[in-house]
């Protein structure tokens, strides 16, 4: 049997101000699990190279770039000449650009798409719903993330219901595990947070879509009644100076740490008491299986598809979004009863099984499997 030639092509790795984003970070994760005996999976990229894709490179994973963009008149003949070389078999799609040119230029050739949505929009763009309508016969197969996302792709960017497959993304649960204690002791005196202090973290993106605004407003009501915790939030993005500057105004400077992108993560969540996820949206963060791998205790907002792999009581604590009184509540709770806090630990790491990105890939493997079956 031979091998399938699988292209995937992709907008972007990275978003504005940020030095990695989740799509970059699965295909580091996706492309060395592919079973090479019987897949030969290659990645395009539509635009220039940008920090992300720079990163992803460097870890490994070739790229081919081709400088186009959604107004090219050539972007189309790129995508064309792409799918022929390659002698495509299915071609597999992430983001707006890729999915407008990449449906119509699989139709022209015949060559079965996966249009693959990651996220929910809620400022969804009328240019991009008037594409989808135009392009929606053109729909061959899409993939959703979560069960959220898929509502998100029948209301907005109509995709009929038949034509979406769910599949969960996950995180190499194995790869996520707490840290030796030399390298725990060494964080934190890099962060400048003593032993025995408390410590409360959130990892992502800073925009307004990851909450964080409301996170620091719950630090500053925590702080009042428990003097003794540190926050750190970890990551970059175009949010990052308005964010210090709000905690500066909170009066926090001394109990919060922006640490930046760290690729050390799992070692700043080692020293974490408890993470926190205050998203106003999302499709599901990849962070949310890496802190479950963690047996990290959880206090997130009930959205989109964080509800979905979460449940309340069991493996986390979970509160309404853009409210900081009751994220300081699930904080301050977790912090005062250690038994509820390790056991929504436990109960984490055992649900993060359900999610390890091994599972995504045999998923998709599967699914390139029946498309070219029929």
């Amino acid at each position: 049997m031979r091998r399938l030639n699988v292209i995937h092509i992709c907008d972007k790795f990275g978003m504005r101000g940020s030095t990695v984003h989740g799509v970059s970070r699965l295909f580091a994760w996706w492309f060395p699990r592919f079973d090479r005996e019987r897949y030969n999976v290659k990645l395009y990229a539509v635009k220039d190279p940008d920090p992300a894709s720079r990163a992803l490179e460097e870890s490994g994973i070739g790229l081919t770039y081709l400088h186009r963009s959604a107004l090219n008149p050539l972007t189309l003949t790129s995508f064309l000449k792409v799918i022929s070389k390659e002698h495509a078999d299915v071609i597999h799609l992430h983001g707006w650009i890729a999915a407008n040119f990449g449906r119509f230029a699989g139709r022209m050739l015949g060559v079965p798409t996966i249009m693959h949505e990651h996220g929910v929009d809620p400022k969804f763009p009328l240019s991009q719903r008037i594409a989808d309508r135009l392009l929606s016969p053109f729909n061959h197969t899409v993939i959703a993330v979560s069960e959220s996302v898929r509502k998100f792709l029948i209301a907005n960017r109509s995709v009929p219901p038949a034509k979406i497959r769910v599949i969960y993304n996950g995180a190499p649960t194995d790869d996520f595990t707490p840290a030796d204690a030399q390298d725990v002791t060494k964080a934190r005196e890099e962060l400048g947070i003593a032993n025995g202090m408390h410590v409360v973290g959130t990892v992502g993106r800073l925009d307004t879509q990851k909450g964080i605004t409301y996170f620091l407003r719950a630090a500053r009501q925590v702080m009042d009644i428990l003097p003794d915790v540190r926050f750190v939030i970890v990551g970059d993005g175009p949010k990052r100076e308005e964010l210090e500057s709000e905690a500066q105004d909170l009066g926090l400077d001394s109990c919060v740490r922006f640490t930046g992108h760290r690729s050390d993560v799992s070692v700043i969540q080692s020293l974490m008491d408890l993470q926190v996820f205050p998203s106003l949206w999302e499709g599901v963060p990849l962070t949310v299986f890496e802190a479950m791998a963690m047996g990290r205790a959880i206090v997130s907002t009930n959205v989109d598809g964080l509800a979905e792999v979460l449940d309340d009581g069991k493996n986390a604590l979970i509160v309404a979004p853009a409210d900081s009184e009751q994220l300081a509540t699930g904080m301050m709770r977790l912090l005062s009863d250690r038994r509820l806090a390790e056991r929504l630990g436990r109960n984490a790491r055992e649900s993060s099984k359900s999610f390890d990105i091994g599972r995504t890939v045999e998923n998709l493997e599967s699914l390139y499997d029946e498309l070219c079956a029929r």
